[in-house]
């Protein structure tokens, strides 16, 4: 008797069935007889593709340096033994490279390892207690670029040039803050991306740092009670002025105003922030394309914006993050010592 238990065998279809429309007879007819070294490739780029393009170019420079190195050193890059990781290491460290940069070196060497089938020697007992002690010895906390208040912001405005190029740094420079966005978001921004509505602007997100896998995130861009400072007309008139209706919203302009047809890079984003705090006397050295990012959840916490609306605007995943961006200048405002009763 049977199991009941057990699941019925699968029976082969009836001859005499009909076909159901669209449906192959042989499964192995779906399958695609492809060279195997095409797939080979196929799947090499599918697992490349499992790393951002920014992660995948910081780890083929890191790599490259260290090849450079072993090369200049007599010794082999790969498989490296740990012995000289350990060396490695401990050359950069004593030429000040910081442990964050460090740590991406570790990640490039164990990835390339991985890569080519070699067992990475980070994993070492050797290689760990040296890391531990460079950690330990320079510090891990990341020299972190000051952040913009919107007073700051309104002073860099007043000092941007006529014509297109003024334009376009105002629209960037205000979108960029408001949305509190990385450089990589903005030099991504496409005009298919907007969509402006009564309340402001909806700008679509297709891909960021927290969103490798494309989900989307949507900003919402309300309108500036200050004409001058107003993000949403200031895209407008970068828009009409400019007349892009396709493509690329951020582009390079050369002296004679002609615009380009690519994006921004990120660099020029961080040029473009430079440049506009220079003109408007303050401290460069301290600023860069990322204080729009963490000038926007400073001055928005410092508002009365809730951590939950100010982690949606910026697609951050994680509490702890978003606190480590805030970090206020107003320190005597509110002190929680004065509130002790002493």
């Amino acid at each position: 008797m049977p199991d009941p238990q057990s699941p019925a065998p699968l029976e082969s279809p009836s001859p005499a069935e009909p076909e159901p429309v669209g449906r192959t007879t042989d499964l192995r007819a779906d399958i695609s007889p492809k060279p195997l070294s095409t797939l080979d490739l196929a799947a090499e780029d599918y697992a490349s593709a499992s790393r951002a393009d920014s992660t995948l170019d910081a780890y083929i420079q890191r790599w490259n340096a260290f090849s450079a190195w072993c090369t200049a050193h007599g010794r082999t890059a790969a498989p490296a033994t740990p012995q000289t990781l350990v060396m490695y290491l401990a050359a950069r460290a004593d030429q000040g490279i910081r442990p964050s940069t460090l740590s991406v070196t570790l990640s490039a060497i164990t990835y390339e390892h991985e890569r080519t089938g070699h067992p990475s020697p980070a994993g070492h007992r050797d290689v760990k207690q040296t890391w531990r002690g460079i950690r330990r010895r320079l510090g891990t906390a990341p020299k972190k670029k000051a952040p913009l208040s919107a007073a700051e912001l309104q002073r860099m405005m007043d000092t941007l040039p006529p014509g297109l190029i003024g334009l376009r740094n105002r629209a960037l420079l205000l979108l960029g803050f408001a949305g509190g966005s990385r450089r990589s978001e903005l030099v991504a921004l496409q005009r298919a991306h907007l969509r402006f509505v009564g309340q402001g602007i909806e700008v679509l997100v297709e891909r960021s740092k927290t969103d490798q896998e494309q989900r989307g995130h949507v900003k919402v861009i309300a309108h500036g009670s200050d004409s001058t400072t107003c993000p949403v007309r200031a895209l407008k008139d970068w828009l009409e002025l400019s007349g892009i209706a396709e493509g690329p919203v951020f582009r390079p302009i050369n002296r004679h105003e002609q615009l380009g047809a690519r994006a921004l890079t990120g660099h020029a984003v961080a040029e473009i922030v430079k440049r506009a705090a220079s003109a408007a006397g303050l401290p460069t050295p301290e600023l860069s394309g990322h204080s729009l990012r963490a000038g926007f959840v400073t001055a928005a916490a410092s508002g009365g914006a809730d951590y939950p609306s100010i982690m949606d605007q910026t697609g951050h995943q994680n509490l702890d993050t978003v606190l480590g961006y805030n970090r206020r200048k107003d320190k005597w405002k509110k002190p929680a010592s004065a509130k002790l009763g002493l």
